[in-house]
Parts: structure tokens; C-alpha cells; sequence
């Protein structure tokens, strides 16, 4: 009898550990469209997919012309405000960033005020910058 309890308790002691390593790691790279994110951008093809809860997929691709700014490392980025309330990006602590990134990235409308490559700025149609400050919580940086 005493033999069963021993063994009873080993197991019940064991089981939280099983329970905890099947659950993936949070930067695992497990990315669940329209759960963990609502957008993707692709930097370097210059397109975004966006995933309204509401309704069908959506892909763009963004003018030759609106391509200024700087690319952001890929990952899952916040879409939030800065201090002024001008629209911004900010990166989650799962996504990796380069030694000196602030982890945080501008997003400013095309045009003439456009950022230059390089620019800690992503330049995107007005339409689209309306729809991300309105639809999505968080973007998926493609690699």
C-alpha cells in the first residue's frame, strides 16, 4: 500500500511538468492569423495582408513611391500611439531586435513627408493607416 501512495505521489508531482513542456514558448514562432495578429507586413515585396475579424482577407500592395522608411525586423509589433498620439509600432519582448533598436517604428503617411529608407518610419497609404489604427492590435513583421 505504502508502495502505491509513493507512487501515486511521483506521479501527481510529475504531471504539472508534462502539462508545462507542451506548451510552446511564446516566441516559439507560433503565430496564429486573426488570434495573435491582424495584419501582416511583408517589407520586403511591399505588401500587407489584412485579417478583419468581420469579414475576408484582404492583400496590398503598397506604390513604389510609398516604400520609404525603415524595415522592421520581423516579429509581432503593437500598434500604439507615441507620446504626441501619432500612430507607432511597437515591438513585442518576443521579437528579436538588432543590438540599439528602441523597438519602436513610426508610421507616417505617404506623400511628400514620407520617411527616407532608413528612417525608424514606415510610410503607408492614408487609407491603410486608417484601417490599422482602427482594425488591429498587432502586426506580423514577415521575414
Amino acid at each position: 500500500m505504502k508502495r502505491l501512495m509513493t507512487a501515486a505521489l511521483a506521479l501527481l508531482l510529475t504531471l504539472p511538468l508534462s502539462a508545462v513542456a507542451l506548451v510552446p514558448a511564446a516566441d516559439d514562432g507560433v503565430f496564429v492569423e486573426g488570434a495573435r495578429y491582424n495584419a501582416v507586413l511583408d517589407p520586403h515585396a511591399g505588401t500587407w495582408r489584412l485579417l478583419p475579424t468581420d469579414g475576408a482577407e484582404r492583400r496590398l500592395r503598397v506604390a513604389d513611391r510609398c516604400l520609404g522608411g525603415t524595415v522592421p525586423p520581423p516579429g509581432l509589433w503593437l500598434m500604439s500611439r507615441d507620446d504626441r498620439g501619432r500612430p507607432e509600432l511597437v515591438a513585442l519582448s518576443s521579437t528579436p531586435l538588432p543590438s540599439g533598436h528602441a523597438g519602436r517604428i513610426a508610421l507616417v503617411e505617404c506623400g511628400p513627408h514620407a520617411p527616407l529608407p532608413g528612417a525608424e518610419a514606415i510610410a503607408v497609404p492614408p487609407g491603410l493607416l486608417a484601417w490599422l489604427q482602427q482594425h488591429s492590435g498587432t502586426i506580423y513583421v514577415a521575414p
